[in-house]
This record gives C-alpha cells, sequence and structure tokens, in this order.
C-alpha cells in the first residue's frame, strides 16, 4: 500500500461522482438523468485533476485523452440536462450521434497510442 501510483483517485472520483449524481436523480424521480450528469462531472475531474505531485493539482490538460475526457464530461452533462428539456431529441437522436461521436473517439485515441 505504498507508492504514489497505488493513490490515484480520479476512478475513485468519477465513481463517486456518477452514485452522487444517481442519488440525486433518484430525489427527483430522474436517476438517468442525474447519473449522466454525475458522469460527466466525473469525467471532468479527471481530466482536471492531476496525482502526479503531492498535494493534488487541477491543471488544465495538454494531452489528447485529457482534452478527450473534458469532451466526454461536457456530452453526459448536456446530455443529462437537455434530457430534462428535450426528451425526445435526447432520446431518439443525441444519443445516437453521442454514441457515434464516442466510438470515433477511442479509435482515434486508440489510434494515437498505436502509433507510439
Amino acid at each position: 500500500m505504498g507508492n504514489k501510483e497505488d493513490r490515484n483517485p480520479s476512478g475513485l472520483l468519477f465513481v463517486a461522482s456518477m452514485f452522487i449524481g444517481a442519488g440525486i436523480g433518484m430525489l427527483f424521480g430522474r436517476v438517468e438523468v442525474g447519473g449522466a450528469i454525475g458522469m460527466g462531472v466525473g469525467f471532468l475531474l479527471m481530466a482536471f485533476i492531476r496525482t502526479k505531485t503531492e498535494p493534488l493539482e487541477v491543471k488544465i490538460p495538454s494531452t489528447l485523452s485529457g482534452y478527450f475526457l473534458i469532451l466526454l464530461g461536457l456530452a453526459f452533462i448536456i446530455g443529462g440536462v437537455g434530457s430534462i428539456y428535450f426528451p425526445d431529441f435526447i432520446y431518439s437522436y443525441g444519443i445516437s450521434i453521442f454514441v457515434i461521436l464516442l466510438g470515433l473517439g477511442f479509435l482515434v485515441f486508440g489510434w494515437k497510442i498505436i502509433k507510439k
């Protein structure tokens, strides 16, 4: 339980944000909205929180993976809020477009890793 690599809280922050969002969504009878917003916040936290230094620092990412996490987080937050006001559009078109873009993002990110 010793080295610094074991103490990376980004996964914990993501899961905690998702459950907190889902819990808040349950209070309002819209667990999917709260969960989506919580996931978005979790992705943003993963992008901005850096653990390479002591203490933790918040830093604007400068890597493709950091920008991908920011876009992913914003998409979940916008999709969650949008599903409150425009549920027909979000459920029929928004999610489909998002999933396609997400797949393309993973392809680009994977291609960058393979090329290294």
